[in-house]
C-alpha cells in the first residue's frame, strides 16, 4: 500500500498530471461535451486528496477548470452559453454527486492535513485585499435601483479570491521548487489556450473578404478580447524557464507561440499588450541567466527571419492583421462606456451605482455584470470613492510586494500581474474571476518566494 501511495504522489507532483488536467480540459471543449470532462477533471483530484500532504498538485484544475467552458452553444445573436446544459438531467444529477465526492475527499484532505498546516501571515498585500473585497461588498448600496445582485456578485469574487488565497496559504508545499511547479502550470495553461484557438479557426472562425471576422473566435469561456488578453497575461512564464532551464529553448518557442496567439486571438488590446510583455521578457531572458547567450541568438534569429518572413508571407500575414487595419484606433464605444462610468460615480460618489447598475445597458442576458472595459473606471462606477481607494491601496502593496527583495522569480511573476493589469486598462480581465484566481495564486507565491525555504 505504501508504494501504490508514493507512485500515486509522484504522479501527483510530476510534470504529467498538469498535462493530464490541460488533455481533458481542451477534450472537454474541442468535443463541446464540457460538462463531462469538468466531471472527470474534478474526479482526477479525488486520488491525490486522500494520499498527498500539500495542496500544490490542486494548481493544475484550479488554474485550467474553466477554461473547459466549450463555445459549441455560444449565441452570437445574444451572447448567450448555453448555460441550462449544467442543469438538464443527467447531468445534473450525476454532476451533484461527483461534487458532492470531491468535496467529500478535499475535507478529508484538509482534516487529515490540519497538523502540518503553514502559518498564515497577515501580509500588507492579503490585508490590502481583504479591505479590497469587504469595501465592495457595498457597491451601490445608496442606489435606488440597488439588487441583490450587488451583494452576490461581490460576494461570490471575494469569496472565491479569498478561499483560493488561504487554501493555498494553509496547505502549500512552498520549498525552493514551488514558484517553478506554479510557472509550469501557467505555461501549460498558456499552451492550452493557444491549442483552444488553434482548433476554434479550424472549426469555427469565419473568414470574408479574405480577413478573419473577429466576432467568431469564440473559445467558449471567453470571446477574442479574452483569449488574448489570457495569453498576454500568462506569456512570462515559458520565458522564465527559457532564462535558465536546460531545455530552455522550447519554452522561448512557447513564448513565442504565446505572442503568436495573441495576433491570432484578433485583439487590437491583446497584441498591444502582449507586444509590451514580450518585449519584457525578452530582456529578462537575454540580460542574464545560464542561458543569456543562446536566448541572445535566438532573438537575433528571431528579428532576422521576422524581417525576411514579413517579406515572403505579405499576403498571408495581410489576411491576419487587415482586421487590424480596417478597425484602426477607434475606441469601440469604450470612450461612451467610460463617460457612462464617469456619470455613475457622479450620482453616487461614495459607494458607487453598483455592478448592476442597469440604466444605459441591458445586463441580464449573461450571469456577469457588463463591465467598463476599465477597471479603474469600473470601481469609481461599481463601487465609487470608497472602492477606488480601496483598489489603489491594494495595487500600492502589490507594487511594493514586486520590487522590494528584488529576483528573477518575482520579475517574472510581477510581468505576469503587470500584462493582467495593463489589458484590463482597456478591457475585461480583473473581474472575469478565472483570471482573479491565477492573480491570486501568483500574489500567494510571490509572497512565499520571499520566505526562507524549508
Amino acid at each position: 500500500m505504501t508504494n501504490r501511495a508514493d507512485r500515486i504522489r509522484k504522479f501527483y507532483r510530476g510534470v504529467l498530471y498538469p498535462v493530464l488536467v490541460a488533455g481533458l480540459v481542451f477534450a472537454g471543449n474541442a468535443s463541446g461535451q464540457d460538462v463531462l470532462f469538468m466531471m472527470l477533471i474534478l474526479l482526477s483530484a479525488v486520488p491525490g486528496l486522500f494520499v498527498m500532504h500539500d495542496a500544490d498538485f490542486l494548481l493544475a484544475p484550479f488554474i485550467m477548470f474553466t477554461l473547459t467552458v466549450t463555445g459549441r452553444y455560444f449565441d452570437q445573436a445574444t451572447g448567450y452559453l448555453g448555460y441550462d446544459r449544467y442543469w438538464e438531467t443527467p447531468w445534473s444529477i450525476i454532476g451533484g454527486v461527483v461534487v458532492a465526492v470531491t468535496a467529500s475527499a478535499l475535507i478529508n484532505f484538509l482534516v487529515r492535513n490540519r497538523r502540518g498546516v503553514n502559518r498564515l501571515r497577515l501580509h500588507p498585500v492579503l490585508s490590502s485585499l481583504l479591505i479590497l473585497c469587504g469595501v465592495m461588498l457595498f457597491n451601490g448600496i445608496f442606489n435606488p435601483l440597488y439588487t441583490p445582485k450587488n451583494l452576490m456578485y461581490t460576494a461570490f469574487f471575494s469569496m472565491i479570491t479569498l478561499l483560493v488565497y488561504v487554501l493555498f496559504a494553509f496547505y502549500g508545499n512552498f520549498d525552493r521548487l514551488c514558484v517553478d511547479r506554479l510557472f509550469f502550470c501557467l505555461t501549460v495553461a498558456g499552451v492550452l489556450i493557444f491549442a483552444e484557438l488553434l482548433f476554434a479557426y479550424f472549426t469555427r472562425v469565419s473568414f470574408a473578404d479574405g480577413t478573419v471576422v473577429k466576432e467568431s473566435v469564440i473559445i467558449g469561456w471567453g470571446v477574442w478580447t479574452h483569449v488574448g488578453g489570457m495569453l498576454a497575461f500568462l506569456m512570462p512564464a515559458p520565458f522564465y524557464f527559457a532564462r535558465w532551464h536546460k531545455h530552455g529553448w522550447v519554452f522561448y518557442l512557447l513564448g513565442l507561440v504565446a505572442f503568436a496567439g495573441t495576433l491570432l486571438s484578433q485583439s487590437r488590446g491583446a497584441l498591444l499588450v502582449g507586444a509590451v510583455i514580450f518585449l519584457i521578457c525578452l530582456i529578462l531572458v537575454c540580460s542574464g541567466g545560464p542561458n543569456r547567450r543562446q536566448n541572445r541568438i535566438f532573438t537575433g534569429v528571431l528579428l532576422a527571419a521576422l524581417a525576411v518572413g514579413a517579406i515572403i508571407l505579405s499576403r498571408r500575414l495581410g489576411v491576419l492583421i487587415q482586421n487590424f487595419i480596417d478597425y484602426g484606433f477607434g475606441d469601440n464605444g469604450r470612450f461612451d462606456l467610460w463617460k457612462t462610468g464617469w456619470a455613475h460615480f457622479l450620482d453616487y460618489p461614495v459607494f458607487g451605482s453598483g455592478f448592476y447598475d442597469a440604466c444605459e445597458y441591458d445586463w441580464t442576458v449573461n450571469v456577469l455584470p457588463y463591465f467598463y472595459h476599465d477597471t479603474l473606471v469600473q470601481m469609481l462606477a461599481a463601487c465609487g470613492a470608497a472602492g477606488l481607494m480601496a483598489y489603489l491601496w491594494h495595487r500600492a502593496q502589490t507594487v511594493r510586494l514586486v520590487i522590494c527583495r528584488r529576483s528573477v522569480p518575482k520579475a517574472f511573476l510581477g510581468t505576469c500581474i503587470f500584462g493582467l493589469l495593463l489589458f484590463s486598462l482597456i478591457d475585461v480581465l480583473f473581474f472575469k474571476l478565472y483570471p482573479t484566481v491565477i492573480y491570486t495564486l501568483i500574489l500567494l507565491y510571490m509572497e512565499k518566494s520571499e520566505e526562507p525555504t524549508p
